[in-house]
């Protein structure tokens, strides 16, 4: 067993969703539950959850245990909590008793991961598989209509200052597939949207989009998790660990 306190923290909100991805589609982990545990009690809810499925076994007992037959099961903390709360994902390769699991395949019940937004945790991004049949991140259809109504106002408006502020943090976002996809979506529309008011002289040529440069940050290209970095390297200057984070928040 890995003690609670040396639970290693995930680098970023990319490197939790890179590593339930890897889970899901490399290792099986069919089944998931996201709950949250109170930021003083994150110990105790890791503890619990290890006596009732084994969530903190080393690679090579559950190994064993998964020859065995017998159901293996992981958790996955946010990289720190946000207003007093920590998210946690409970990952299983089968339904583990007393837990309310759903299938990764249930339409009704997708994997679904928040983000701290509008001060409050919030569903945000949402596993699914893409036109190829691969396992890919996507934001959550809301958040996503939420993002493109704002960039589509200011453009119509001819907001520059504040279409540029919108449109420049979404580089930020991790650019899985489904993500990267949906963003070119946005950008395609707010062309579209101002294009065909402003853009073109009398010539009937295209003249550079004031906001252009708000675009130059994003990724030209998806992200891969393969071979992705999750944990954090010594020297970072960030608790590597559950219990380095409660001992500096404690001081």
């Amino acid at each position: 067993m890995i003690p609670p306190e040396d639970y290693p923290l995930y680098r970023s909100q990319t490197a939790v969703l890179a590593a339930a991805l890897r889970l899901v589609s490399r290792d099986g982990y069919t089944w998931h539950h996201l709950q949250t545990a109170p930021e003083g009690r994150i110990l105790a809810a890791l503890t619990k959850l290890h006596e009732r499925h084994r969530v903190l076994m080393d690679p090579p007992a559950r190994h064993l245990r998964r020859e065995a037959g017998l159901p293996v099961a992981q958790v996955l903390l946010a990289p720190e909590p946000k207003g007093g709360v920590w998210p946690l994902l409970l990952l299983a390769d089968r339904k583990l008793p007393g837990e309310a699991m759903h299938r990764v395949t249930d339409p009704s019940h997708p994997l679904t991961w928040p983000a701290w937004r509008g001060e409050a945790w919030r569903p945000t991004y949402q596993l699914h598989r893409d036109e190829r049949g691969r396992w890919t991140w996507r934001l959550t259809e809301d958040f996503y209509r939420e993002l493109l109504e704002e960039a589509l106002y200011h453009a119509i408006r001819g907001d520059w200052p504040r279409l540029v502020a919108h449109l420049k943090p979404m580089g930020n976002l991790p650019m899985f597939r489904g993500v990267w996809l949906q963003l070119q979506e946005i950008r395609r529309r707010v062309m579209r949207a101002w294009g065909d008011r402003h853009l073109r002289n009398p010539e009937g040529q295209w003249r550079t989009p004031p906001w252009r440069a708000a675009l130059e940050g994003w990724p030209k290209t998806p992200l891969t998790p393969i071979g992705m970095r999750l944990y954090l390297e010594p020297g970072e200057g960030r608790p590597r660990t559950l219990g380095e984070w409660l001992e500096r928040s404690r001081g």
